[in-house]
């Protein structure tokens, strides 16, 4: 799936861009099944985690129909329906994260973030291998972004390298300071891509969410994977944890 380059890329960085991946018609669908699960949360699977935004206040921002409870996450989303646990086994991804992480690939969480309009940030700097232990830091994120990013809506930020530093010391609320991240040295980059486009992230990377200040919804879908010689250390969980997704280089 991926070239000689981009590998390089990904192992110097923590990150690679894989850009409009989707063609149009996959990036409808997406969006039509997005669409209706924040539009008919109560239909469901119970099983589905669903975090809301407040209402705004001060009414400064639109409510956008395409998300009008404000919804900010789900959790479990491969147990919304055929298309959600199709989308997990995407050969793209799964290529890509063959040759990025090693032949045996394993799911290990599914999940959707979503920034409503005025939307700030839940989480600030920070890495994902602390609250997702595992025995070696071999898992990596496919962020499928369902709208067009850039600073100022909703682009994801990246520390290019901090993953070679392995695990950052982050503090009681599990983030770390704006200090840390310039001590590093090097300047983060905001992730401004077309809708349909899909980042992978390694599992050390500093990252974080950034704040939508526009007045559409927009939203990403997240799927993270892992080697299957990496040992689970957390508990997960999660819907489809440890599901055998490739063996040997072989999409399954």
């Amino acid at each position: 799936m991926l070239n000689h380059d981009q590998i390089n890329f990904f192992k110097r960085n923590g990150y690679i861009l894989l850009e409009n991946l989707l063609s149009t018609v996959e990036l409808d669908e997406a969006r039509s099944q997005m669409h209706f699960l924040l539009t008919h949360r109560t239909d469901a699977p119970s099983e589905i985690g669903f975090s809301m935004e407040p209402a705004d206040p001060g009414k400064e921002w639109p409510v956008d129909p395409v998300n009008p409870e404000r919804v900010w996450m789900l959790f479990d989303t491969p147990l919304a329906g055929d298309w959600w646990l199709q989308n997990i086994k995407d050969s793209r991804i799964l290529g890509a994260m063959s040759d990025l992480l090693g032949p045996n690939i394993n799911f290990h969480n599914g999940k959707a973030r979503i920034k409503p309009p005025g939307y700030g940030t839940h989480q600030d700097w920070h890495q994902d291998f602390p609250y997702e232990l595992h025995t070696s830091p071999d898992l990596a994120a496919a962020i499928l972004y369902l709208n067009d990013t850039e600073v100022g809506a909703s682009a994801t930020e990246v520390v290019p390298g901090s993953h070679l530093q392995g695990v950052w010391k982050h503090n009681e609320a599990n983030t770390l300071p704006m200090s840390d991240v310039e001590a590093f040295g090097t300047a983060p980059v905001a992730l401004s891509v077309n809708a349909g486009s899909v980042a992978i992230i390694h599992v050390l990377i500093v990252h974080r969410a950034t704040p939508n200040r526009t007045g559409q919804n927009r939203s990403a879908i997240i799927n993270e994977y892992k080697t299957a010689e990496t040992a689970d250390l957390w508990g997960n969980k999660c819907a489809y944890a440890e599901l055998p997704l490739v063996r040997d280089g072989k999409i399954l």
